[in-house]
């Protein structure tokens, strides 16, 4: 499965030419992917999220490991996992960020549960597998093989999967920010979802890097006008006024505004290298 060749990459990139004492790749994919269908099964569907259960089954496996690890939680049942390699620190920590929630998951509209974390056609099939639970499983198995491998650290690698990213992460990274911040102060690089690594001849070639990110911006329109009865609608009516307010915010043209950090982006493309397949 394609777990196992992104695990081997991993490897590759963090220890050229130790190919030859590579760990058993085939035992730790299969290892991988036993862990994402038990994972997938715990539903953490945001709202309400839940995120302490998957936050419990990470905790069970550092624990098993020897990994320093602790469940964080904002509230009842909205737990964030911490973990932590200790390196020598030569080097700033790097966090391995994913999240533990998924959004809700119509079944009638799925061909196997989406909860049940099935194995079929070659793909492992559930609510979250991409987004980001597959994702949480690579991070969590780099963990892992560094561990088990005993390699030597730089710098502390640390595992955080948080709650609540899906509904605007106040209660997840944001929690985390604001009352345990020194737990993440030292690191110097966070790889997340998103953006991509562009490949050329079996080689890493180009990283995407994301530099900004478009916020979300609540708006709460009210209306008042002429009251009147469906027989006789009003032009001035509250709901007429809404109407044609809604139509405007939906007519909105957003203005280009180029960052500095976009317009060298795009110039270093321009210059030869590929377009990555996805850009933020």
């Amino acid at each position: 499965m394609r777990i196992l060749g992104i695990l081997a990459f991993i490897w590759l990139l963090a220890f050229p030419g130790a190919a030859a004492d590579a760990p058993d790749w085939e035992a730790l994919g299969s290892e991988a992917v036993s862990l994402l269908v038990s994972y997938l099964q715990i539903d953490t569907t945001n709202p309400p999220g839940n995120e302490t259960r998957a936050a419990q089954f990470f905790k069970a496996i550092f624990d098993r490991e020897g990994i320093e690890a602790r469940i964080i939680e904002s509230a009842p049942e909205r737990g964030s996992i911490y973990a932590r390699l200790t390196g020598d620190g030569s080097k700033k920590a790097i966090i391995l960020l994913n999240h533990l929630d998924v959004v809700p998951a119509d079944k009638r509209l799925w061909s196997v549960d989406p909860f049940s974390g099935e194995i079929k056609d070659d793909y492992v099939w559930g609510r979250g597998a991409l987004d980001m639970k597959g994702m949480g499983i690579l991070e969590l198995m780099t963990m892992l093989i560094l561990k088990r491998e005993g390699i030597s650290l730089k710098g502390d690698v640390i595992f955080l999967g948080t709650a609540d990213e899906e509904a605007g992460g106040r209660m997840g990274a944001g929690f985390i920010m604001r009352e345990h911040f020194d737990l993440v102060k030292d690191a110097g690089l966070v790889l997340n979802e998103g953006s991509a690594i562009t490949l050329r001849d079996g080689k890493a070639w180009f990283y995407g890097v994301s530099v900004s990110e478009k916020s979300p911006f609540g708006l709460t329109l009210t209306a008042t006008g002429t009251p009147g009865h469906g027989s006789t609608p009003r032009p001035d009516s509250a709901v007429n006024k809404l109407i044609a307010a809604l139509q405007r915010v939906i007519s909105y043209q957003t203005p280009l505004k180029v960052l500095p950090e976009v317009q060298q982006f795009y110039a270093v493309l321009a210059d030869g290298m590929p377009s990555p397949r996805r850009s933020g």
